[in-house]
């Protein structure tokens, strides 16, 4: 079950990057053209809510569950925060992704509620983008 939900979480990060890029770059560009905000904006923002929810999950169980690198890390928490490898683990990654998916969903909700398309998109690409850095800045493992 472990090795399922890693590779699964490993995998859908990709996912979900490609999807929070797509909406940057569509809110950018909608907020700079002044477009109207659409079904296609309005779908992708959901999806990025509903797919970043799914690795929030995901991650969650891992993390209070089968990672192997968790329970060591609660096995002797003051050892943990002195190896960078634990710590990210431990603490960076999980509340940076945690913060991250909260800006990502408070964004959505902010521009659902917006009635200017501009604003919609302005929230949108502000609050992902930020989201976007948060996840760049404590993902492990870069590599394909």
């Amino acid at each position: 079950m472990y090795d399922i939900l890693k590779v699964s979480h490993n995998g859908l990060r990709w996912v979900l990057l490609a999807l929070l890029l797509f909406v940057i770059v569509r809110s950018w560009l909608g907020f700079a053209q002044k477009s109207t905000y659409g079904k296609l904006d309005n779908a992708t923002g959901g999806a990025l809510v509903g797919l970043s929810h799914l690795q929030l999950l995901i991650g969650f169980i891992l993390y209070f569950g089968l990672s192997p690198i968790t329970q060591a890390a609660f096995a002797d928490f003051g050892a943990a925060m002195k190896d960078p490898t634990l710590r990210l683990y431990a603490v960076e990654h999980i509340s940076t992704m945690l913060i991250a998916v909260i800006l990502i969903q408070v964004g959505r909700i902010f521009s659902k509620k917006a009635t200017e398309d501009a604003r919609k998109f302005r929230v949108m690409a502000v609050f992902t983008t930020f989201a976007l850095l948060l996840m760049a800045s404590r993902m492990p493992n870069w590599n394909f």
